[in-house]
């Protein structure tokens, strides 16, 4: 329950990230594109209490993860984040058993992803490999949504500043949308890591399970 638990809270953590980064890129939108936005909202966001701030931050930073899910969604089933087998290497003595090489299949791990953290026992994953993949992975395509948003915002306030702001407005769409692809890169590699991180999960619970238990001796 405790390992469910800590995985619960890297889940958490890379629902939050996204969804400030998100508020971030979209303030920067309006802040270089379309200042008078801003200068008209502030009396409006002065009014407002910490509850509905609080609440209008929270309700981005689910849609930003829902958004996420559906991104996440597309990526596997279209398999667009890498091949869906690779050869993988391990230099010698690193695996107990001896193993030097292994085929990776990522989207068939990730699709056992949720059964395999169900049956985590307490004791696994102790220092805590497999929750930073899930979590970096996660936590970039989230990510990726909150970029996304910042270049289909951009110029729709471009338009509505009558394209006074053109040359800031293409420059500040052309960094986000640079992010956007390193985050898509990112989201490849971190793939394939957590990958190797269930896999290495499912094999060590397989090889616990084969071994056979001590048994008492009779005196």
């Amino acid at each position: 329950m405790a390992a469910v638990l800590s995985i619960s809270l890297w889940i958490a953590l890379a629902t939050v990230v996204p969804g400030l980064v998100t508020i971030a890129v979209l303030y920067g939108v309006v802040l270089i594109v379309d200042p008078s936005l801003m200068q008209a909202a502030l009396p409006g966001i002065d009014k407002l209490g910490e509850w509905v701030l609080s609440g209008a931050a929270i309700t981005i930073m689910i849609l930003t993860q829902a958004l996420g899910i559906l991104l996440e969604g597309l990526l596997i089933r279209r398999q667009w984040l890498g091949p869906d087998t690779r050869k993988i290497t391990i230099p010698r003595g690193v695996d107990p058993c001896g193993l030097l090489s292994f085929t990776l299949e990522p989207y068939a791990e990730y699709h056992g992803l949720y059964l395999l953290l169900a049956e985590l026992w307490d004791t696994e994953d102790a220092h805590g490999h497999l929750q930073r993949a899930l979590a970096q992975f996660f936590l970039t395509i989230n990510t990726m949504i909150a970029f996304a948003a910042g270049i289909v915002a951009t110029p729709l306030i471009m338009w509505h500043s009558q394209w006074n702001n053109l040359l800031p407005g293409v420059v500040y769409v052309g960094a986000i949308a640079a992010c956007l692809l390193v985050s898509y890169r990112v989201a490849c590699i971190r793939f394939e890591v957590m990958a190797k991180a269930l896999w290495a999960a499912r094999r060590r619970r397989l090889h616990r399970e084969k071994t056979p238990t001590a048994q008492p001796v009779a005196g």
